[in-house]
C-alpha cells in the first residue's frame, strides 16, 4: 500500500473447487513469493495466477506464476537466484533489505510438495516465479456449484480502471460468468459510455477502480449517482487494492451498493452480484448455494474460540456461527483466548480460532504469536477478524501466524465461504436450532425508519435476522452512549492508543448495524488518532461532529424502539434472577411512590438492567423514567417483571 502497488489474482473458474495438501506450505510459498516481489518493486503490480497442468487420476498439477514490474535480474543472477542471494548487485541488500533467505525456502517446500520452482527475468522490466505443485482432488461433494440464474446472463456491465492488467483480469471473470463486458481506462470515459448507452442497451452494473488519476472512484460514482438523466442508472460496485476503511464509509456515503478489496476471489465476485440481483425465485438461490436437496454451508460439529471483546460483534458471530451448526466460546481478549486454548488440552479440544486484531490487554498478533509458540497448536487455523483490509495489514497477519482472514463488518455469505475452506469435511445435516420464543415472527418485526440508518445493509450483515437486528440496535444505543466522552478522557489523560481503540470500535459497531455516515465519521477520527499527538491534525471538530451524529442516532433508535413490543424475552440464571429481583422491585417501589430518586437509582443499575431485560422494553422504562412520566414507567416495568417471573417459573 505505501507503494501504491497493486495485488492481481487471476484464477480461472475451472480448476476444482477442493483440493487436497498442505495449506500452510502452499501459503508459506505464496507468502515468500509476494514479498520478495514486493520488496524489489517500486511501482505498478504484482500479479498472481494458477493454471492447470495436468491431471493423473485423482491428482492435479497446478503452476503458480508470482509476476512483478520491478528491478528484474541479468542471467548470472538469475543463476543463483535460489541460493541465499543479492538480487541485482551489492548495493541492493542496503537498499531493500534482505538476502533471499525466503527463496531457498520456497525452492525446500516446492520440493516437498513433488514440485519445481524457476524464475524467468529481463534486466529493469520484472521478473516472473513459476512453481509447480501437485495435489489431491477431493471427492467430497461440492457445497459451494455456481449454477447462475437468468438474471445474470446476458446482464451488461462496465469496468472502470487505469490499471489495464486489473481490467483484464476482472472483465475475464465477469465474461466467464456470461455477462457482457466492456472496460474504460478512466471516470470521464465511463460517464460518456454509460450516458450514451443509456436509451439504447444500459450498462446495469459498473465496478469502478478508487484509486484513478484525475477523476477517482469516488468522484466517479457521484457524478453517476447524481445524474437525473439516465433512465437506468447502473449499481456500482467500488474496487479497490487499497482497503482503507474510510473510503468504503465515503464510498456508501455517495451510494455505492457494495465494495470489493483486491484481489478479487471468483466465488466473491459471485456473491456481490447475486446479492445485487437477486434471483426472481427461490430456486435460482437454491441452486446456486448447493446442489438440490443439500444444505447450505454447515459447520456441523464444529468448536471455535471466537477471541472478540465487543460485545455487539460477539452477539453477531456468535449467532450466525450458532446458526450454521458450530459451537462458540468466547474470549473477550488475547490473554484470555491463550488461556482458553491451553485448557482445552485437558479437555474438548477447539478446531479454530477466530481472531479479532484490536483487543485490550493482549491484542490478536501477540495472542496469535504466543499460540504458534506451543507446537501442539502448529496446525490450528487461525483466521483474522479485521476492519483493515489493507494489503500490509494481511501481511502482518500471516507473519504473525494467522491463516486467513475475515473483513469486518462481518458479511455472511464471505465469512462462511471462508470457513468452508478451512471445514471442508466438517458439513453435514442441518443442526437443530435454538428456540426463541416470539411475540411476533421475525418478518413481522417493525424497523426504525431513521435518515441515517441503512436497515437494508445492517439486515444483510445478520444474515436477514430481523429480531438479532433490531436487538443490536438497542445494545448499540445502550453501549455507545458515552464513547465520545470515554474518547476525550482518554486523550486528556495521554492516552492515545485507548482512543483510538474507541473509535475503531464504534466505527465497526456502527458499520454492523448500518449507520453509514456515522461509521464515515468514525472512521475519519480513528485515521486522526493515528498521527503524532503533535500533528497538526485538529480532533476537536471531528469530536463534535462524530459526538453529534452519534446523538442523533442514539435519539432516534430509543425513540423508535421504545414504542415497540417485545419480541423475546430472555430465561435468566439463577444466579442473575436473584440479583435483579430486588433492583426491580426497589425501582418499582421509587416509581409506584413518584420518587424522584427513580432517574438516579436507575441509573446507578443501569448495567445490569441492560444485561438482563429485553431491549425494547428497558429503553422505554428509561425513557419514561428520565421524563418523569413515572405512571407509565410503572406499567411496563410490571409487564417485564411478570413476563420474567413467568418464564423462571415455566
Amino acid at each position: 500500500y505505501d507503494k501504491g502497488l497493486e495485488l492481481l489474482f487471476h484464477e480461472p473458474s475451472n480448476l476444482p473447487q477442493h483440493l487436497v495438501g498442505d495449506p500452510l506450505r502452499l501459503g508459506q510459498i505464496l507468502v515468500n513469493l509476494i514479498n520478495n516481489a514486493i520488496k524489489f518493486t517500486e511501482q505498478g503490480q504484482i500479479i498472481v495466477d494458477v493454471q492447470e497442468r495436468e491431471r493423473a487420476n485423482d491428482q492435479v498439477k497446478l503452476q503458480f506464476a508470482v509476476c512483478d514490474t520491478g528491478i528484474g535480474m541479468t542471467e548470472k543472477q538469475r543463476g543463483r537466484m535460489f541460493q541465499a542471494f543479492i538480487q541485482a548487485d551489492g548495493s541492493t541488500t542496503r537498499k531493500y533489505g534482505g538476502t533471499g533467505l525466503g527463496l531457498t525456502i520456497s525452492k525446500r517446500l516446492v520440493e516437498l510438495m513433488n514440485g519445481v520452482i524457476w524464475v524467468e527475468s529481463t534486466l529493469g522490466v520484472g521478473s516472473t516465479f513459476y512453481f509447480t505443485v501437485w495435489l489431491g482432488v477431493s471427492d467430497a461433494p461440492c457445497v459451494w456449484r455456481p449454477v447462475l440464474p437468468a438474471i445474470l446472463k446476458g446482464l451488461r456491465a462496465l469496468v472502470v480502471d487505469d490499471n489495464a492488467a486489473a481490467a483484464e483480469i476482472l472483465t475475464e471473470v465477469l465474461a466467464s460468468l456470461a455477462l457482457r463486458v466492456d472496460a474504460v481506462a478512466s471516470g470521464p470515459e465511463a460517464i460518456a459510455r454509460i450516458q450514451a448507452a443509456d436509451r439504447i442497451d444500459p450498462y446495469r452494473i459498473v465496478f469502478i477502480d478508487w484509486k484513478m488519476p484525475d477523476m477517482d472512484g469516488i468522484e466517479t460514482s457521484r457524478r453517476i449517482k447524481q445524474d437525473d438523466t439516465l433512465t437506468t442508472p447502473p449499481r456500482i460496485v467500488m474496487v479497490t487494492a487499497f482497503g482503507r476503511e474510510e473510503v468504503r464509509a465515503h464510498a456508501e456515503a455517495v451510494g455505492v451498493e457494495d465494495f470489493l478489496i483486491k484481489p478479487i476471489s471468483y466465488s466473491l465476485l459471485l456473491d456481490t452480484l447475486m446479492n445485487l440481483f437477486p434471483p426472481a425465485n427461490g430456486e435460482a438461490r437454491a441452486h446456486y448455494h448447493a446442489r438440490q436437496g443439500e444444505p447450505q454451508t454447515r459447520l456441523d460439529g464444529v468448536r471455535l474460540l471466537l477471541a472478540e471483546d465487543n460485545e455487539l460483534n460477539q452477539q453477531i458471530a456468535v449467532e450466525l456461527l450458532e446458526a450454521a451448526g458450530a459451537r462458540v466460546v468466547i474470549a473477550n481478549n488475547g490473554q484470555e483466548a491463550v488461556a482458553r486454548l491451553e485448557a482445552s488440552l485437558e479437555g474438548e479440544p477447539f478446531h479454530g480460532v477466530l481472531m479479532d486484531l484490536q483487543m485490550p490487554e493482549m491484542d490478536g498478533f501477540e495472542a496469535t504469536r504466543r499460540i504458534r509458540a506451543d507446537a501442539r497448536f502448529a496446525e490450528l487455523p487461525i483466521i483474522a477478524m479485521t476492519a483493515h483490509a489493507l494489503v500490509e495489514e494481511r501481511q502482518r497477519c500471516l507473519e504473525a501466524g494467522m491463516n486467513d482472514h475475515i473483513a469486518k463488518p462481518i458479511e455472511p455469505e464471505a465469512m462462511f465461504h471462508t470457513l468452508q475452506h478451512w471445514f471442508p469435511s466438517k458439513t453435514g445435516t442441518p443442526a437443530r436450532r435454538r428456540r426463541v420464543t416470539a411475540g411476533r415472527s421475525s418478518e413481522a418485526l417493525e424497523l426504525p425508519v431513521l435518515p441515517d440508518l441503512d436497515t437494508a445493509t445492517g439486515l444483510r450483515r445478520v444474515g436477514g435476522n430481523r429480531s438479532l437486528y433490531r436487538n443490536l440496535l438497542g445494545k448499540f444505543a445502550i453501549s455507545q452512549t458515552e464513547v465520545v466522552t470515554q474518547i476525550r478522557a482518554a486523550l486528556a489523560d495521554a492516552d492515545r492508543e485507548t482512543a483510538e481503540r474507541l473509535a475503531h470500535t464504534l466505527k465497526g459497531v456502527a458499520g454492523n448495524i448500518g449507520a453509514t455516515p456515522l461509521q464515515t465519521l468514525a472512521a475519519d477520527l480513528e485515521q486522526a488518532l493515528r498521527q503524532p499527538a503533535d500533528s497538526s491534525v485538529q480532533l476537536e471538530p471531528l469530536l463534535m461532529q462524530t459526538g453529534q451524529a452519534l446523538e442523533a442516532l442514539i435519539n432516534g433508535l430509543c425513540a423508535a424502539l421504545a414504542t415497540q413490543r417485545p419480541s423475546v424475552t430472555p430465561v435468566l440464571s439463577a444466579t442473575k434472577w436473584d440479583k435483579l429481583k430486588p433492583v426491580l422491585t426497589h425501582l418499582k417501589g421509587l416509581l409506584n411512590d413518584s420518587d424522584a430518586e427513580a432517574p438516579d437509582y436507575l441509573a446507578t443499575h443501569r448495567v445490569i438492567l441492560a444485561e438482563a431485560l429485553p431491549i425494547e422494553p428497558f429503553l422505554a422504562i428509561e425513557k419514561a423514567t428520565t421524563d418523569y412520566r413515572f405512571e407509565e414507567a410503572l406499567q411496563r416495568l410490571r409487564e417485564v417483571m411478570q413476563s420474567t417471573e413467568d418464564k423462571e417459573q415455566a
